[in-house]
Formats: structure tokens, sequence, C-alpha cells
């Protein structure tokens, strides 16, 4: 046999698998990390992609606010270091605000986690909240029908710069700049009306260009405020692989297309494929746990199953129609009922995720879950239980004592493409 480790919230969970049987370990390339971060980006911002050194940018303002990412994302509290010193140096009045779009707000004590005590201590920290009517401006509506509703924090400020990190992401094709204007700082309604686009087959993981997406939220940030980027392209386990900064779009771009080198592989169509997110913070919750999903959908065979690897230890982790949806409708209802706007919702698209698997290949979907969670999913098409062990052997039941196994590691970052 051979034992199958996947990453599960803070730790890890082990499947055993006939060895003849495992195809394949789906997983990122491995890439050398930056051996000092700070000095990359002081470097980065003092000689961008184009545009001006961020010293001389801060030379002209009296304000500025630097937007950085949640929880939900790796910490950007080496990145944010040297871009506050900059300002600082400039004499430049900094809040940090962090653009964690629908996602909850963070405690204090998360915060302090995430960003670090130096930072929290030296600057005023904001967090965006989607749901604060007031705090919410409108300036009209992108060519596909979003409100351009944005927190009105972003235009009280002389510069406005963006500090996180570059992956890609099954929804606009790769994470930053766009992305921390919209979802960041929108408002529930516009970021509800721009993840609408999800049901356009042509969204996928690591495409910019034809992404409707991905262009809906360049639409919606073309005329709002962001002078400067630093970014951190990630590898597998949360590195900082390399550092791009400058102009919103062409330093953006240069950073996905090194991420794409790192997370663009190859893997092998399976009767069975276990998939884990990539363990805590990214199965969280089974909104972030679900992502896990995606590469293996590509990878799964016709009736096969699907193991996603989640711990969830703040469970649904969701508005109450991603519950209500899971519950209530059939994997074919749910990919039916999202196609209509006025039905759409983020827990909308999270049960349509989870359905899509069932729908287009016949396959079963298993969680493994926490053990306080397995009963909440009794009422679903989703299969829960806390022993890996147990979900082998539902599968196994399914398909055959013969089918073939592919394990997906870091999976809600991966571009997968299928080796015929």
């Amino acid at each position: 046999m051979a034992s199958v480790v996947m990453e599960f919230g803070r730790g890890m969970v082990e499947f055993e698998v006939p060895e003849e049987r495992l195809l394949a370990h789906v997983r990122p390339r491995e890439v050398a990390a930056v051996a000092d971060v700070g000095n990359a980006v002081h470097e980065a911002i003092a000689d961008p992609i184009r545009g001006w050194p961020l010293a001389d940018l801060a030379a002209a303002a009296e304000t500025a606010l630097v937007l950085t990412v949640d929880y939900t994302r790796p910490s950007p509290r080496e990145l944010l270091k040297p871009v506050l010193a900059v300002l600082a140096e400039a004499s430049v009045e900094t809040r940090v605000c962090i653009a964690g779009g629908r996602h909850r707000l963070m405690s204090e004590q998360e915060v302090v986690a995430h960003l670090g005590e130096e930072v929290c201590s030296g600057y005023p920290i904001l967090q965006h909240d989607s749901f604060d009517a007031d705090a919410h401006v409108e300036l009209g509506m992108t060519l596909r029908g979003t409100p351009i509703r944005v927190d009105r924090a972003v235009f009280e400020y002389d510069m406005v710069i963006a500090v996180g990190v570059i992956e890609p992401t099954y929804l606009a094709g790769f994470s930053g700049a766009r992305k921390m204007l919209m979802p960041g700082m929108a408002w529930h309604e516009a970021i509800d009306a721009n993840h609408y686009l999800i049901t356009d087959p042509k969204c996928r993981v690591g495409v910019l260009d034809g992404n409707p997406i991905s262009e809906d939220m360049e639409d919606f940030a073309r005329e709002l405020p962001l002078d400067f980027i630093a970014y951190s392209v990630v590898g597998p386990y949360d590195e900082t692989t390399a550092i791009v900064a400058g102009d919103r779009y062409e330093a953006h771009r240069a950073g996905c297309r090194l991420s794409e080198d790192i997370f663009r592989v190859r893997g092998p169509r399976a009767d069975i494929v276990i998939s884990s997110a990539g363990g805590y913070p990214y199965d969280c919750d089974l909104v972030q746990g679900k992502k896990a999903i995606i590469p293996a959908h590509e990878l799964v065979k016709p009736g096969g199953a699907i193991i996603i690897v989640a711990e969830a230890e703040e469970k649904w982790g969701a508005e109450a129609t991603f519950v209500d949806w899971l519950r209530n409708y059939a994997p074919e209802e749910i990919c039916e009922r999202v196609k209509d706007r006025a039905q759409f919702s983020l827990g909308a698209h999270g049960a349509r995720i989870l359905a899509k698997p069932v729908v287009e290949h016949g396959a079963q979907v298993i969680a493994v879950v926490g053990e306080d969670f397995v009963g909440e999913l009794d009422e679903t098409f989703v299969a829960a239980t806390a022993d890996p062990q147990e979900a082998m052997s539902w599968a196994m039941a399914r398909v055959g004592n013969e089918a073939s196994v592919v394990a997906v590691h870091q999976a809600r970052r991966l571009i997968v493409e299928v080796e015929e």
C-alpha cells in the first residue's frame, strides 16, 4: 500500500492506497525562494516595472492608503514593511486597509497575527466592510452590468497602493492588482454581480484575456485610484519566489507569467481524485476548502469520485444561501438555478462549484472534514466523514477496487492540463 499524506487544517491526514493504483501526485513546481524578501522589495519599488519609483511618488503625496489582503491569503507583512518605510521616510501619513471583499471581518488578534505587531502598532488598520452601505459610493456600471460601488476610502488619500500576493485563482485567472478593488473594496451586491459571470465557461483558472470575470474587474477598477503595486509571487508553500512592483497593469502581468510557470502542471485522469486546498487557512471553512474541487473536476473520469480534504474548522463560512442550496436542491437544480441572475449569490456560486462534477461527470463528491462538521453535511449531496480511509472505501465502492487514484496537493492554485 502507498501512503498518501494530504494537507488538512494545521496538520495532515493519511490515505492508504494500493500502490499499483496510484497514478501520480499532482502538485506545483518547486521554486527557489527569495533569500531576503525585504531587500528584494526595496529593490523592486526603487526600480519598478514601468512608472516612477515609489519614493518619487511618495515625495509628492501627503497621505496614502495601503490596501492589502486578509487572512485567507499568505501574510503580506514582509512586503508591507519596506513599502511603509519608504512612505515614512517621505513623511506620508499612511493607513493600512485590509481589502477583504465579502469575507468576514478579522478579529483584532487575527489582524495582529496576520500583519505583525510592528505594522499594527505603527499604523492605523482599517478593514473594508462590504455590507456597510454608508461606506460606499456608486460611480456607474461596468459594460457587463456590475455596479461600480466602492469603499469611499479609496478617494480620501493622495495615493493608493496595493500590497499582496499573486497566485492563480479559479474566478479571475490570477489574483492581484484589480482584485484589490473588485472584490477587495467593493459593495457586496457589486461582488455578486461580478461573480455571476462565473457561469460563463470562459472563466478559468490561469486565464486573464477573454475571462469575463477578470475583464469585468478591470472595467470596475479602471477609473479608480491605484497608483502603485508591490506583489509577492508565491510558491507552493507561500514562500516568496519573486517580487514585482510598479504599474498596476504591466507589473501585474509580469507577476502572473511567473506564477503560471509554478502552478501550470500536468496530471492524468483517474477514477478517484483526492484533493486538498492546502491546509489552514485555505481550508478554514467549506467556502475556502471547496476550491480543492476545481482541478479535481478536470482530472476525474466520468462516473468517478472526488474526495476533497478540508478540515473546515469554521464550518460553512458562508451566507445562508450556500447551506440552503446544498441542503434543498439536487446538483442538477443548482446548476440550472444559478444561471438566473436574480437567484445568483456567492452562496449559490459555492453550491454550483460542488455540484458541477456531479452534473458534468456523474462523479460522487466526498468530503473529509473535521468531526464536528460531518453531521451538518448529512442533508446535502456531499458525503462527509472525518475518517480518510472511510472516504476511500466509499470511493472504491462506487468505482471498484481496481480504480486508479490521483492525489492533488495545494489544489486551490493549480492550473491543471490533462495528460491524454
